[in-house]
């Protein structure tokens, strides 16, 4: 009995479990042909698209997939690195802007397409603008 009032004791003075204190916030990629390579300088997991992330400042880098449609000559899309920083209570969305062709053609040549994150909280964009390298290395 008196082991069990301790450990109550215990839990009431920290507050709980730590990792549910913690808040976390929703972030995806919305955009079926971008293709998530790092997250924090550490390699994301083979078509992992969403994540949840402590508030705070995050770093992510990308890649296009290709599908050329028939006659449309394809390019290398290179990687393209953004900072971004996330809002507890506030929900992120990572798209991708570029020229109408390479939306029809689905060509992403390098340097002409960007992602970009979204907070769909306030709708406003809260991404660095995209600095780009041709070997996808996570970390320098």
């Amino acid at each position: 009995m008196i082991l069990v009032a301790l450990s109550m004791l215990a839990l009431a003075g920290t507050g709980g479990s730590a990792a549910t204190d913690v808040p976390v916030v929703a972030v995806k990629v919305t955009h079926s042909h971008l293709r998530p390579v790092c997250l924090d300088g550490e390699a994301t997991k083979q078509g992992e698209k969403s994540w949840r992330l402590a508030p705070g400042p995050h770093s992510m880098a990308f890649t296009m997939r290709n599908e050329p449609r028939t006659g449309a000559a394809t390019s290398a899309p290179g990687f393209a690195a953004v900072s971004f920083t996330v809002e507890a209570g506030h929900k992120y969305e990572i798209e991708v802007r570029a020229p109408a062709m390479a939306f029809s053609q689905r060509v992403w040549e390098r340097e002409d397409w960007k992602p970009v994150v979204r907070d769909r909280t306030s709708d406003r964009l809260v991404s660095s603008e995209p600095g780009w390298n041709d070997s996808g290395a996570c970390k320098p």
